[in-house]
């Protein structure tokens, strides 16, 4: 496969490596020195870190969640481009059963939504801004014994 080069290649590469349930080529699409922000909307207690810097601290987080909902699919929704890179909404959508923080993973389902900003320069993202409701993932979640 080439590599990516527009705006969207790039994106949409993305989005294929979380399918692919593969958290270093998620990271690749990272610049060296690049940044992933959880920016949680409405209890920023529940995730922690909410930066991640570089390929390595990148993979680890998203291997973390990959680890919680192995049958994760990421699905792409309303998408544009900007000066810098593009902003798009996604759905996280799977089965929890890994353990995720103090939750347990009992089977449940998993349908998250959310919005990215992303800015790209040089093919990769050097920065991505991740904006979502953690009560949305919550929801459908048992509550830890």
């Amino acid at each position: 496969m080439e590599t990516p080069t527009s705006t969207r290649e790039i994106v949409v590469s993305y989005f294929a490596a979380w399918n692919a349930h593969d958290p270093t080529a998620v990271a690749e699409h990272f610049a060296l020195h690049g940044v992933r922000h959880w920016r949680v909307v409405n209890n920023p207690a529940l995730h922690s870190p909410d930066r991640f810097e570089g390929p390595a601290a990148i993979a680890e987080g998203v291997k973390a969640f990959m680890d919680t909902v192995p049958d994760l699919r990421v699905e792409l929704g309303v998408y544009a481009e900007t000066d810098e890179g593009a902003v798009f909404e996604w759905t996280c959508v799977g089965t929890h059963t890994g353990a995720w923080g103090d939750w347990p993973g009992q089977g449940e389902l998993l349908e998250l939504p959310g919005v990215s900003i992303v800015r790209i320069a040089d093919g990769k993202i050097f920065e991505e801004r991740m904006y979502f409701d953690p009560d949305m993932m919550a929801r459908n979640w048992r509550p830890p014994a």
